[in-house]
């Protein structure tokens, strides 16, 4: 598994100088499944789903793709400007909603230049308890980048 390259700076509190953070367990990297099938297997759900006003996305099927429940407090990193791995976590500082809609940070949103009403894709990956949420633009990228590598497929 690969590590998350950034975490949010509002949910990772700043080691001091001895790297210790006030109070708390030094902070912990983020693993990123290798989300990567056979031919023929599907173990990840996706979904498309658009941010609301207050940057929650809800998307019931993910939530309880995941078996999370809503008070499950979760830990968000940062992979790209394009992506933000979500996982449970008890130390995490957001906590899924009661209609289980989940908090993306305004932090991530911004480095991720997501905005009310922008859609993004879900990636649930349950055999790792985890979800990864990707822009469009990333969505795009991977779209495009499947296509040019097919025989005979440039996409315009």
């Amino acid at each position: 598994m690969a590590v998350a390259e950034t975490f949010i700076p509002a949910v990772i509190p700043r080691p001091s100088s001895d790297g210790a953070v006030s109070g708390t367990k030094p902070a912990r990297s983020l693993p990123v499944p290798d989300l990567t099938e056979r031919p023929g297997e599907t173990r990840t759900l996706y979904r498309i789903a658009s941010l609301d006003q207050r940057g929650r996305i809800a998307e019931r099927s993910v939530i309880d793709a995941l078996g999370w429940v809503a008070g499950q407090r979760l830990q968000f990193g940062l992979i790209s400007e394009s992506a933000i791995a979500v996982l449970p976590d008890p130390a995490g500082m957001f906590s899924l909603a009661r209609r289980h809609h989940i908090p993306l940070p305004v932090t991530a949103r911004r480095w991720c230049h997501l905005q009310t009403a922008d859609r993004v894709l879900l990636a649930a990956a349950p055999q790792h308890g985890m979800l990864v949420i990707y822009t469009m633009s990333a969505l795009d990228s991977m779209v495009t980048a499947f296509h040019s590598s097919a025989p005979g497929g440039e996409l315009s």
